[in-house]
């Protein structure tokens, strides 16, 4: 045990600056698997080992990823942030998925629910931001329906 604790020491040592981006990656994974989890359940989609097998391989892959792009960025090629563009690119598909599965739960997309709430001038209670909301969203229903 004594031989193997340098390594570790020089692991965590190397890995340190990027542990922040690690765990993000792996809380957008987690709560993109609770709300599709969610989403399944509320469809009556059974939940099967595949999808959460798909999920942990995801967790792993994407901190390779990022532990690569680290250290391409760290040691090989110091102009260009693949790390952070990386990262990016990994939580900008995590949070469309996010919406994705939101908008199949609710019924509401949040982007054009936001946009929406920009656009209107005149919202001034709580009541009538749901209710603009609300009756966006029936409409967008009835245009897929179409």
């Amino acid at each position: 045990m004594e031989k193997i604790k340098p390594y570790f020491f020089w692991l965590f040592a190397l890995l340190a600056p990027i542990v922040s981006v690690m765990l993000t990656v792996g809380f957008l994974i987690s709560v993109n698997f609770i709300i599709e989890t969610y989403a399944a359940i509320k469809k009556n989609i059974p939940i099967k080992k595949e999808r959460i097998g798909n999920t942990i391989s995801k967790f792993f892959i994407y901190n390779l990823v990022v532990m690569s792009a680290f250290l391409l960025e760290k040691y090989i090629v110091n102009e260009i942030p693949f790390m952070r563009i990386i990262a990016g690119f990994i939580a900008i598909a995590e949070i469309k998925s996010i919406l994705e599965n939101f908008n199949s739960i609710y019924g509401i997309n949040p982007f054009k629910a936001l946009v929406r709430l920009i656009k209107k001038k005149s919202i001034d209670t709580l009541e009538e931001t749901i209710d603009a909301l609300v009756n966006h969203k029936d409409q967008d229903q009835e245009i897929q329906k179409k």
